[in-house]
């Protein structure tokens, strides 16, 4: 019985961000259920992703992100995400912020 009850498989990758999440953002932020103070878990967006594994073809997906992050989800990002290989079409973020800007040069405003 502990097949039932052990640890789901989780695969790493990278992943180029398709959607724009300031945009994403913005509409979830506009619903009426966040216009007076909000407490509760972070809202999420739901952006378009192609996912790299190291060794299989990309394929396009559906990756979860929490609001706070979605500034930094802009088209051609590049980040590191997690899946399960049975559900490739759900993804989930598995980066740092720093991370992200560290990756992706076009993100810093250079003067």
């Amino acid at each position: 019985m502990g097949f039932l009850f052990g640890k789901k498989e989780t695969v790493r990758a990278m992943a180029e961000v398709l959607g724009d999440g300031r945009a994403l953002a913005d509409k979830e932020l506009g619903r009426v259920k966040y216009r007076n103070e909000w407490r509760g878990k972070e809202p999420l967006i739901e952006i378009g992703v192609r996912v790299q594994p190291e060794y299989e073809p990309a394929y396009e997906a559906t990756m979860k992100a929490g609001i706070s992050s979605s500034f930094l989800l802009m088209p051609g990002v590049q980040v590191q995400v997690t899946y399960d290989p049975s559900k490739k079409e759900h993804v989930e973020l598995d980066d740092k912020l720093q991370a992200i800007v560290d990756r992706n040069p076009q993100l810093t405003h250079k003067e």
